[in-house]
């Protein structure tokens, strides 16, 4: 920071950070904070949906890679996922660096051995764009966490091949930001379902969090639905898991007004009978395990390791596989995450 080319930089963090001694006085100022942005509530949504729209990856071009197969996608997220965590990033780092990877795996063929180059590349692009300044990931970071199998080098000439092949449109709504936008524009309507809503609102978005979360490591869930959808699906859902007398139609007409792409109430009971067959990867139960007055309200998914094929179209054995690849690796792996927590 001291470094930096900006000589008003520490000036403008220090501001920030400024906060009045007094409690109320900053309850104050929250809620005069909340009362000048909720009326833009409105156009913020319509501005993300019509964003999303041309910021979508396309399945049937990733299954055409070469190289590269779903089943392999899930042991990725599961180790960005760990990264991320362990470096205590912002939530919204995830799905973004999931999005930027599947848009470049539409658009550009990924070798085997870079595809974990792509990932961090991914994650190390989305910290500059969602992060605070001292978490940022430095290159010599970056090459400890892959135990030194890309070098400097290769993050930076990946990452300007990321940025050309996406023409430098990296911004996408993440699901998360979707489920904030929801549950704010719901309680701000004067009828009971909002007075529910109020009642048990950080129980719902974190049971939200948790299921967007969750689908993204499944291509037969993540790539039928765009991340608006996903995020009232994930609403719908813990709704529903925490029992709440709430009308769920009432719901998703609200999203219907908004939407270009309606959802129907069978694409609702689909995913919401498939959620309690998904099982949780090792990276999110680690993440949600500080929580546990949260975690009881979570739907009830086995724990076990992640299916090696969870996609649409599994070819050949993946349990075999699955076994096959993780004794082969398993030590790499436990060198890696030993990397992250020296960086921590």
């Amino acid at each position: 920071m001291a470094n930096s080319p900006d000589s008003f930089l520490q000036v403008r963090v220090s501001e920030s950070q400024r906060k009045a001694s007094h409690y109320m006085v900053q309850q104050m100022e929250h809620s005069a904070h909340k009362e000048s942005i909720d009326e833009y509530q409105l156009d913020q949504l319509e501005h993300l949906l019509s964003v999303e729209i041309s910021t979508l990856p396309c399945l049937a071009l990733i299954e055409q890679q070469p190289e590269i197969r779903l089943s392999m996608r899930p042991l990725l997220l599961d180790f960005l996922l760990e990264v991320i965590t362990i470096l205590n990033l912002s939530r919204s780092t995830f799905p973004f660096t999931v999005n930027l990877i599947d848009r470049y795996c539409s658009t550009r063929i990924i070798k085997k051995q870079h595809y974990q180059l792509l990932g961090l590349t991914c994650l190390w692009i989305c910290c500059k764009n969602l992060d605070s300044k001292h978490k940022v990931p430095s290159l010599d970071d970056l090459s400890k966490i892959c135990v030194g199998g890309y070098s400097k080098g290769l993050f930076m000439e990946m990452e300007k091949h990321i940025l050309k092949s996406l023409d430098w449109v990296v911004y996408s709504p993440t699901c998360d930001s979707f489920v904030d936008l929801f549950l704010n524009l719901l309680t701000s309507l004067d009828d009971t379902n909002a007075q529910i809503i109020k009642t048990s609102y950080h129980k719902i978005k974190v049971s939200a969090y948790y299921l967007g979360e969750l689908f993204q490591f499944y291509p037969n869930i993540y790539f039928d639905y765009t991340s608006s959808q996903v995020a009232i699906l994930a609403t719908m859902s813990s709704i529903s898991q925490l029992k709440l007398p709430i009308n769920l139609m009432y719901i998703l007409q609200f999203y219907n007004f908004y939407s270009t792409a309606p959802l129907s109430i069978e694409s609702f009971q689909q995913v919401f009978r498939n959620i309690r067959f998904l099982s949780v990867p090792n990276s999110l139960q680690k993440k949600y395990s500080h929580q546990p007055i949260h975690q009881r309200n979570m739907p009830r998914t086995p724990r076990m390791a992640m299916p090696r094929t969870p996609g649409p179209s599994p070819l050949g054995n993946p349990e075999r596989k699955r076994r096959e690849e993780l004794e082969s690796q398993s030590i790499v792996v436990k060198r890696r995450r030993s990397c992250i927590e020296e960086i921590e």
